[in-house]
């Protein structure tokens, strides 16, 4: 009697993990995956400036997709530690409540710091994608096959596309159908002017807003440094750091 006692005890805590394992599994299958794209490029090649992500262009959307109850992946092009842009940590640039809750959020510090390599990302895992800018992006999301081939077939299969500020460079060798993914297309990214005010314009390879209407675009621009975010479709653009949470709110209502 006592051995059966003990094996039916057995059968039930082996039942209570499977439950709990097919629990796991079905809100696995049914919570909304985002994953946030960061740059592993930490200075620009034309002129040795020190560069990296802008702070709030990942912190902000990374806050407001987890407010939202999604599961969020933090990637970078390299995986590991993504580098920061020493300026976005510095004055007004950290003062955004989402960038002060983040220096202080160990799971956030311990995505960023152990952030996935962008050709591990799946797009059939995912039901979002958001491209955080910063000007170490102008150092490999272009030419980066693996970041092209994830924006091509997230949008492929129906899934939403954001990008922000200097993020939208790994818009710009995606194609649809043959075409630039952004032909014909609503579209914002950093500006002209803001390049020029930030003395980056010769630094860069082309400014995302003179790239965009190269590709087609139809680029709306916002008045510099305030929120931007315009939405065609699928696919969210946002002009500048001001923009991120933005981009993000935006994206939620398509998810």
């Amino acid at each position: 009697q006592r051995l059966t006692a003990k094996l039916n005890g057995t059968g039930d805590r082996d039942r209570d993990r499977e439950r709990e394992r097919i629990r796991i599994e079905d809100r696995r299958r049914t919570m909304v995956r985002v994953a946030i794209v960061t740059t592993s490029c930490d200075v620009l090649e034309k002129n040795g400036h020190k560069t990296g992500l802008w702070f709030e262009e990942l912190a902000a959307p990374y806050y407001v997709f987890k407010e939202k109850g999604y599961e969020v992946v933090v990637a970078s092009i390299k995986g590991g530690d993504a580098p920061v842009d020493g300026m976005s940590l510095q004055g007004d640039f950290v003062k955004p409540e989402c960038c002060q809750k983040a220096l202080k959020d160990e799971g956030f510090q311990a995505a960023k710091k152990g952030s996935v390599a962008v050709a591990d990302l799946k797009a059939e895992d995912l039901d979002g994608v958001y491209l955080s800018g910063g000007h170490g992006t102008c150092g490999d999301f272009l030419g980066t096959e693996a970041l092209t081939g994830l924006v091509e077939s997230m949008v492929a299969k129906g899934g939403v596309v954001g990008a922000v500020c200097h993020g939208v460079l790994g818009l710009f060798e995606a194609k649809a159908s043959g075409e630039p993914l952004l032909k014909g297309k609503r579209c914002t990214g950093f500006s002209n002017s803001e390049e020029a005010a930030v003395q980056l314009t010769d630094a860069v390879p082309f400014t995302p807003e003179a790239r965009m209407v190269e590709l087609g675009g139809v680029y709306e621009k916002g008045d510099d440094w305030n929120p931007n975010s315009v939405v065609d479709g699928k696919i969210v653009t946002g002009q500048n750091p001001a923009s991120s949470a933005a981009v993000a709110e935006n994206m939620v209502g398509l998810l």
